[in-house]
This record gives C-alpha cells, structure tokens and sequence, in this order.
C-alpha cells in the first residue's frame, strides 16, 4: 500500500464517524500531509454542517498551520457549489493547497467533476480513484440517493438454519442471540429509516430503537394501509426522539389524533400499497436508505418488485420445521423466475451465522 492510499484508508476510517448523522449528504473524511507530516484532520459531522475538508484545515490552522503548499486527500470529489456551506473546491483554491488526492468523482449533478475541473483550472495537481472501490461501497446510500432518486434498500432478516422467521403462531423472539441483535441495533444507528408491516407491529410489538449501542435511532415507519394499529404500540406510546409514521392508503376509519399527525397517503394497487411510491416519497423527505426489518408480507413485496439492494441474513444454529418462512408470499412457477443475489462476505457472530448478499439487478 503506497502513501496515497494509505491516506485514503485514513479518509474513509474518519469518514464512518458521520454515520447517521449527515443524511442525505455523503460520509466525508479528509487529511491534510505538509512536509511529509499530517497537519490535520476532519470529517463530515453533521447534516448541514462544516465539511470534511473545511473541519481538516481548521484542525490544521488549530495547531498553528497554514495549508499553502499541502496535500489534501478525500475520500470524495470536493464540492463546487453553495449550498448549506462554502464551496470546499473554492476553500482548498483559497487556501493555495499543491495537491488533492481524491478517492471518487462525486456522482451529485451539482459537482459530478466540476470541483476537480475548478482545482486544475486553479493550478493544482488533482488525482482521482484511490481506492476507489471502497470510496464508492462506504458511500453507497448517497450514490443511489443522487443517481437514481430512491434511497437504498436493504432486508434483514432474522431466520432459523430451515428458513424460518417465526414458528406458525408467529412466535418470534428469539431465534438469534444476543451478538446478533447487537450487530442489528448497529446497523439501525447507520440508516435513515427502519421499516416494518403491520403484522410485525402488532405481534412482535416492537421499539425500533438503538439501545445496544451508541448511535441515533432512525425513523420508525410501519405500513398500516387501513390505520387499524393500537395506540399502545410501542411505537407510538413510547417518548423516544424518533418520529413513527403510518403509510396509509384509504383510510377506513377514524383515526386518532396521535395516528393521523403521522400518515403518509400513497397510491393502492390490487389492494397493496405500492411500494416504488413508499420509496420515492421517503426520498422526497430527504431520506437515502432504508433498512427492513420484516415481517414475510413486505420481504416477499421487495423480493418480488426487486426494489431491495442488499440482504442481511441473520441465521441461527435452529431447525423449526414448520413455521413462517421469509418469503412466504412469493411464489414462482419455474426455476427460471427465481431472484438471483450474489454473496459477498458470511460472520460468525457467536454461534448465528451472518450472511450479507447482494441483489444482482440492484439500485433500481
């Protein structure tokens, strides 16, 4: 590994820091190298706050440095245009930098290379594409957010080794452990919105919410087409900061102050909400991703729209026989309309398997 990518490594690292809390913007890390020494440090904190390169510098300037003549590495193209703050291309211009080492071009119509065309015009020597497949897979919510308008979808689901969610009285809790349930509470701090159907609700009664680690809880979203759910759901009765909505389509009755605040009207079909409609009006609230967590009704709508881009499959050392299984409503005719993921990578995680798996016709 040479130096500029031993940096880029360093952007990246700082850049997962913003993790839940610069939505819909991107994870941003930057180092700033002068005489062959870091000068400064910096990531996105915040939606709406400094970026990276702007926190770097002032890390740098802190410490009693100027950036003229310095090496800024980023995991992103820098940006070049006004928005909630300074253009970062202009600032690094400003600032006299030599050099910027850049992991990827920044995919957002706004800048899509116009902050790397701004640097040379300026007379500075601009590399792209360090590691830039790691840059691209750390920032994948934000580029199908920008390129495709729909926030990223992935699927977990809990299951026994035989494929089960729940035993048939849809008793759930717990087929996996405690590890598990913590990488789970994880993975909720990292996406904008955490979304279940109303079985699952109803049943499982669930919060939603990170407890098992440090981190923001998402949005809390349940699809209820009829507005029927109890007040006394966690969702809706506990004081947590998290806002829950309810997708309604015709409503068939009355609904209470508290639900109705909180329903968001989509189009029906075949008496279904449809799902496309839920994805583009979450990314019209600004929010890039979305992390499902059951129960089979909506798994089986993801599996057969294909509108999920990963799957997270946790798998516990159980045979249920039967009992709920994670697709249960979708159903093919030939092997030849089955859905192909592709694997990536598998975790122990105590004795549950962890098997992450891409959707092979993703980012729709």
């Amino acid at each position: 590994m040479n130096t500029d990518e031993y940096l880029m490594k360093k952007c990246i690292q700082l850049a997962q820091k913003g993790k839940g809390y610069v939505s819909p913007n991107p994870l941003v890390g930057c180092v700033i190298l002068k005489d062959g020494k870091i000068i400064g440090k910096g990531y996105h904190k915040l939606f709406g706050k400094e970026h990276a390169e702007i926190n770097a510098g002032l890390d740098a300037k802190k410490h009693g440095y100027e950036l003229k003549d310095s090496i800024v590495y980023v995991n992103l193209e820098p940006c070049s245009h006004t928005g909630k703050t300074f253009p970062c291309s202009e600032f690094l211009i400003k600032e006299k930098v030599s050099r910027v080492v850049i992991g990827m071009k920044d995919p957002y119509e706004r800048v899509n290379g116009r902050g790397i065309f701004n640097l040379k015009k300026a007379g500075i020597e601009v590399k792209c594409g360090v590691l830039e497949y790691e840059c691209k897979k750390l920032n994948r919510f934000f580029i199908k957010y920008v390129t495709k308008h729909l926030p990223y979808v992935s699927l977990k689901i809990a299951q026994s080794i035989d494929g089960k969610i729940a035993l048939e009285d849809y008793t759930s809790k717990w087929i996996t452990g405690e590890k598990s349930r913590k990488y789970v509470h994880k993975l909720r701090s990292e996406y904008d919105v955490v979304m279940i159907g109303k079985n699952t609700a109803q049943i499982d009664n669930p919060s939603l919410t990170v407890r098992e680690v440090r981190g923001r809880s998402p949005y809390r979203i349940v699809i209820d087409r009829d507005s029927s759910l109890p007040e006394n759901l966690k969702l809706f009765s506990d004081s947590h900061r998290s806002k829950t909505f309810s997708i309604s389509g015709i409503s068939k009755r009355a609904v209470t102050n508290i639900y109705s605040k909180n329903i968001i009207k989509v189009r029906e079909k075949d008496q279904k909400i449809v799902l496309k409609d839920i994805l583009k009006k979450f990314y019209s609230m600004n929010i890039s991703s979305v992390l499902v967590e059951g129960g089979a009704n909506l798994f089986s709508q993801f599996i057969k729209t294909g509108l999920f881009d990963d799957i997270y499959y946790f798998i516990a050392p159980k045979i249920i026989g039967k009992g709920i299984s994670s697709f249960e409503n979708f159903k093919i005719n030939s092997i030849r309309d089955s859905k192909q993921i592709e694997f990536v990578n598998q975790k122990i995680l105590e004795k549950d398997l962890l098997i992450y798996c891409r959707n092979v016709h993703g980012n729709n």
